[in-house]
């Protein structure tokens, strides 16, 4: 009973994740070519991994016994989805203010794409293979470093510019991606607080 129990667990989480590289990898899909459709197919990835999350905390509140610390299935649950509400916020705000995916976010998206496919392999490892969620989580914080690098030099390049309506807007579009990869960070630091506990 036990064992499959905990056998939903991982499979809901990696299930979630998986939704969550494909909403981050539509995003990079619409960087490359903003169009409707690809906008639209990023939302319903979001919301698709919202539903799958809501199946997660479902079964974490009515299970007795879960193979992973409650409070860490939550946090982990939540701080990756993080990274999909991020992806649809991005090309929602894009439309909003009526501006184009430009090669600085297109490069943050490719990193953050780095991320959560790293975070999908520690997902995928997590039941049986520890080393393998240490060394991928350890690889996506120095991700999130790199990341970081790319938001510093975007902004500072923007401010280069007197164009003030296009720095603001710009720079709102820049913080989605710096804020989501200090999510993919978090979730990082989850799991290898997570694999120290088993």
């Amino acid at each position: 009973m036990h064992k499959r129990e905990s056998l939903n667990f991982y499979s809901l989480l990696i299930r979630q994740m998986t939704v969550i590289q494909e909403a981050v990898d539509a995003l990079c899909q619409y960087c490359r070519e903003p169009t409707q459709e690809r906008g639209d197919y990023v939302k319903t990835k979001e919301k698709e991994a919202d539903a799958v999350r809501r199946e997660l905390v479902e079964d974490i509140n009515r299970t007795f016994i879960t193979p992973i610390d409650r409070e860490d299935l939550f946090r982990l649950s939540s701080s990756v989805d993080d990274l999909a509400d991020y992806a649809w916020t991005t090309v929602k705000d894009l439309r909003i203010y009526e501006i184009q995916p430009d090669e600085h976010l297109t490069q943050m998206a490719g990193t953050l794409l780095q991320m959560a496919d790293g975070l999908l392999i520690c997902m995928e490892n997590l039941e049986k293979n520890q080393a393998r969620v240490y060394e991928e989580a350890t690889r996506v914080k120095k991700l999130e470093n790199t990341l970081n690098v790319q938001f510093h030099r975007s902004i500072a390049e923007l401010f280069a510019s007197d164009d003030l309506k296009r720095i603001l807007k710009y720079r709102e579009i820049y913080s989605h991606m710096n804020h989501a990869s200090d999510k993919g960070d978090a979730s990082a630091d989850i799991l290898l607080d997570i694999i120290v506990k088993f």
